[in-house]
């Protein structure tokens, strides 16, 4: 005889189900949900056994639904969507009378940000927009009410959420002037003899690399640190060559852009939000001014480039337009 289903169901576990469902497996459900995998397979066992039949054929290959799996997930799925729903309402009336606005971002935009969103600034009787800038290389989880805005350098693949495309973020490669006067000039004839920065667990100057037709090799990659300011501590300590990006070498009179014929870079951006940055009135200013002014400070770097020196002639360069 089928289990009685108790009134107060745990919805983590409806959660895991639905997670499992759209993952195929596991692990990749655990590492979606942030959970240990003997915690995921847990849930999956507790709802089984609460709901009274099996949901799930298991295989070498990973878990399928079975039928009566089939016949629930759909349920579930909007059962979850309730749920955020209904946590997005309450953030709305939680913070209604503040103004409260929690943007995510990479170190990357950190330092100007608070310049950026100076529009936000009320003043007079109106109430005063409150900015919570969250500084982090982690994706929070904005339909978990992580964050409200988050600017993302990798395009968001939650259909769930308000996105809009900005212009990027324009990258150069940097040394400082003590690396170049101890190794010379970096060239396309010497570039294999030059010592690189990079980060640990997300190393890109290595393809970025190839694809400008460098040729680097992993013993070349003599700092690494998965933290920004930890690589640009790297290349004004004479290190090596980092990527930086321009607005953040600027300030920083000791390093000096080199191998300046390369294509250059920039780093991709994307404004993202949950539905309730259309509805919400100070949500909804909060994420259009943070994308307008971000594009025009991208257009202002344009300009700033016209003024780096180049370390082996001395020439004023300008990066190739993008």
């Amino acid at each position: 005889m089928a289990a009685h289903v108790s009134d107060d169901l745990d919805w983590n576990l409806v959660k895991t189900f639905v997670t499992v469902a759209e993952c195929g497996s596991l692990a990749a459900a655990a590492a979606a949900l942030g959970l240990a995998h003997p915690t995921v397979a847990r849930h999956v066992q507790t709802l089984e056994a609460t709901l009274g039949v099996p949901l799930f054929d298991r295989r070498a290959s990973g878990l399928k639904l079975n039928a009566a799996g089939r016949n629930l997930v759909s349920a579930a799925s909007e059962m979850q969507n309730g749920a955020r729903a209904f946590e997005i309402a309450t953030h709305a009336v939680r913070t209604a009378g503040s103004g409260l606005v929690r943007i995510t971002a990479s170190e990357f935009l950190a330092d100007v940000f608070p310049e950026l969103l100076a529009p936000l600034r009320q003043t007079g009787d109106e109430a005063a927009t409150t900015i919570q800038l969250l500084v982090g290389n982690d994706l929070l989880n904005l339909l978990e009410g992580e964050a409200d805005i988050a600017i993302r350098h990798v395009r968001p693949e939650q259909q769930d959420l308000v996105c809009r495309r900005l212009a990027g973020l324009p990258l150069g490669l940097y040394a400082s002037r003590s690396y170049v006067a101890e190794w010379g000039q970096p060239t396309l004839d010497t570039v294999s003899r030059h010592r690189f920065i990079d980060s640990v667990s997300r190393p890109r100057l290595l393809r970025e690399a190839k694809q400008r037709g460098l040729e680097l090799h992993k013993e070349q990659f003599v700092f690494r640190s998965d933290y920004f300011a930890g690589r640009l501590s790297g290349a004004i300590g004479g290190w090596g060559i980092a990527v930086i990006p321009l607005h953040v070498a600027r300030k920083h009179p000791d390093l000096l852009p080199v191998l300046v014929d390369t294509p250059d870079m920039e780093l991709d951006m994307w404004l993202v939000g949950r539905q309730d940055v259309r509805t919400t009135p100070y949500l909804k200013h909060a994420f259009a001014t943070a994308g307008d002014t971000l594009n025009h400070f991208v257009a202002g770097l344009d300009a700033l480039a016209g003024g780096l020196v180049d370390a082996a002639s001395g020439a004023t360069v300008r990066p190739a337009a993008r």
